[in-house]
């Protein structure tokens, strides 16, 4: 059945977008290469969702540079396959493209910008300054001066399509692009900004300083407010617990770091090494958060985003040569050296003003999520060989997985020396009520989000779930739907309001505790068999290999007088259950490839 560990539990997203579809070819209803069927203009669905999506060997120039930039999905479509019917030009399908769930294109930057607020207009511009860099680098910035390929998903920017640039644009013809915005109303001092890259005195780096003051200033007039919890646990199959968490559920914090740090680690080498990695990488780094950010909200300097960036790398090096240090002094050895993955969020307060940002460190495949009523979006790529292999260009991201090794980490902190480690460092500004969850893999494996967004994740927004609460549920979640490994997680709740419109809205805890409890652990089991039944039927598939799930009835009686032939009872169960794996087996070896987590990638839900 597909919920097994080495079986897929998720479906791509439903609609994907054909670039360079011909529909005089190809009409609406038209299946190309007998899967994909064209709903309307370069949307199309795909008829085998369970197969493995067409990957040739050789992989077009257009379909190389979405792959180099896998770490911008957030804003990028991803490869999902490359077509080369004989009758038409190859066609690359991406997944992920800024579509709804019906399959409607977002609206366009332009449709948007007159509703946006000025601090959303600021965000907006600052996505395209901090994309052009990477963009320009892969000769695809063109796409960033076409507004209508521009697509808005609530905060974020997502482009369209690419196309590849014989040339790089300049950075007038960016000013040149964004100057029709100005004329639609909004936030008047991005004229200045536009103004500096048509004539020159603004570079880039400059642009996007100019950007960040202006959003801290707009920040303060609306100001936001962080709360953070996490928790752990061992889950219900190993014996010890090497993740660590900060702050802990019912463990003193430190003061200056309450709601501004949230970190979780996830051990490796081993009960003697993983839990001593991850425990020490929490105490080195508090120690040194504690320290800077002391000194960045004291300090009566402008604050500079890159500066601290730079701040947070060093501090998370100085984390990995301890661990480095103390292997070596133990003379470990390749498999036998401790380690940890890393992943953490940080808001500043510069200058002791409220935040409006929050950064996102990251090591390894631990996770961070972004969140909000409306859907979520994974926003750190796995520090793994799929992914770097993905990125290098050399195949698509289902293909990656299939490796024998796809899953084992190119990186972590502790396991080599910091002139080889390449922490990523991510800056969000906020301009909304969200959420980010960061967690190890004991809750995100097998893609366990898209599941438990409705029922468990919306709710912390929508209903005003305690953190600890909800924190405490996720791991409950994770337990009953994985459990294979320890489970940490963390959630970072930003909202906007005065302190006194917060506190009316503080969520009565025996209430959100009632709401959480109103759906039994077996409902939700049973609802996610259920849809994983329908898909799979959905697909053609055959129904005997995905039973019902049927909630296990305690009866005390049953439990005091067993009946006599309840040995031969178990016996007959499990030989019939051998018999069906044995057959489904079979089946999907003759016409099947199941990956060994879902394609889509990274996760998003709108």
């Amino acid at each position: 059945m597909f919920t097994t560990e080495d079986q897929p539990t998720v479906i791509p997203k439903q609609f994907l977008w054909a670039v360079g579809l011909n529909n005089e070819i190809y009409p609406p209803g038209a299946l190309i290469e007998n899967r994909y069927r064209v709903v309307e203009g370069q949307i199309v669905m795909d008829t085998k969702m369970y197969s493995m999506p067409e990957m040739p060997e050789d992989l077009t120039e257009l379909a190389v540079k979405y792959l180099k930039l896998t770490r911008y999905a957030l804003h990028l479509p991803q490869p999902y396959a490359l077509l080369k019917p004989q009758d038409h030009d190859p066609i690359l399908i991406l997944q992920n493209p800024p579509l709804d769930e019906k399959g409607r294109l977002f609206p366009s930057l332009l449709d948007s910008w007159a509703n946006a607020s000025p601090l959303r207009q600021v965000h907006w511009v600052w996505q395209i300054c901090k994309l052009w860099k990477p963009f320009q680098e892969h000769n695809v910035s063109r796409a960033l001066l076409d507004l209508e390929k521009i697509r808005v998903d609530n905060v974020w920017l997502q482009i369209l399509e690419l196309e590849v640039d014989d040339a790089n644009p300049e950075l007038h013809l960016l000013a040149d692009s964004l100057r029709p915005l100005l004329e639609m109303g909004g936030e008047e001092t991005l004229t200045s900004l536009i103004d500096g890259l048509q004539d020159g005195s603004l570079n880039l780096d400059g642009a996007i300083d100019y950007l960040d003051r202006l959003a801290g200033e707009l920040s303060q007039a609306n100001p936001m407010w962080v709360r953070i919890a996490s928790n752990t646990d061992v889950g219900t199959r190993r014996e010890h617990n090497e993740d660590s968490c900060y702050p802990m559920v019912d463990q003193p914090q430190i003061e200056s770091l309450r709601n501004r740090v949230l970190i979780i680690c996830d051990g490796l080498g081993g009960h003697e090494g993983g839990e001593v990695a991850s425990s020490m990488t929490i105490k080195t780094l508090t120690r040194l958060l504690n320290t800077l950010l002391h000194q960045v909200e004291t300090d009566t300097s402008p604050f500079s985003a890159q500066s601290f960036i730079t701040q947070l790398d060093k501090i998370v090096r100085v984390a990995n040569d301890q661990i480095v240090t103390l292997n070596d002094q133990q003379q470990r050895l390749a498999q036998q050296r401790m380690g940890t993955t890393l992943v953490m969020a940080v808001v500043p307060h510069p200058q002791g003003q409220h935040p409006h940002e929050v950064y996102i460190v990251h090591v390894g495949d631990s996770r961070a999520y972004w969140m909000n009523a409306s859907g979520y979006h994974q926003v750190t790529a796995d520090d793994d060989v799929a992914t770097r292999e993905t990125v290098l260009g050399y195949s698509f991201y289902p293909y990656s997985t299939q490796r024998i090794d796809g899953g084992a980490l190119i990186q972590a902190l502790g396991t080599r020396p910091s002139n080889v480690l390449l922490p990523r460092i991510q800056r969000f500004i906020i301009d909304e009520d969200c959420l980010f969850l960061l967690c190890s893999d004991g809750l995100s494996d097998y893609d366990r989000i898209d599941y438990i967004w409705e029922s468990h994740l919306k709710p912390i927004l929508t209903r005003d779930i305690p953190l600890d609460v909800a924190c405490n549920n996720l791991i409950e979640q994770a337990n009953l739907l994985n459990g294979h490994d320890n489970t940490t997680v963390g959630l970072l709740r930003c909202r906007f309001g005065s302190t006194s419109e917060l506190q009316e809205t503080e969520p009565d805890r025996t209430e959100a505790i009632t709401l959480l409890q109103e759906r039994t652990d077996e409902d939700e089991i049973a609802e996610i068999a259920q849809a994983i039944q329908s898909e799979a039927l959905a697909a053609g598939m055959p129904e005997d290999p995905i039973a019902p799930y049927t909630p296990v009835q305690n009866n005390v009686k049953d439990i005091e007088h067993p009946p006599a032939n309840i040995f031969w009872t178990i016996v007959a169960i499990c030989g019939v259950t051998v018999v069906l794996v044995v057959g489904y087996l079979l089946w999907a070896k003759r016409g099947r490839i199941i990956l060994p987590k879902a394609i889509k990638y990274p996760l998003s839900k709108n």
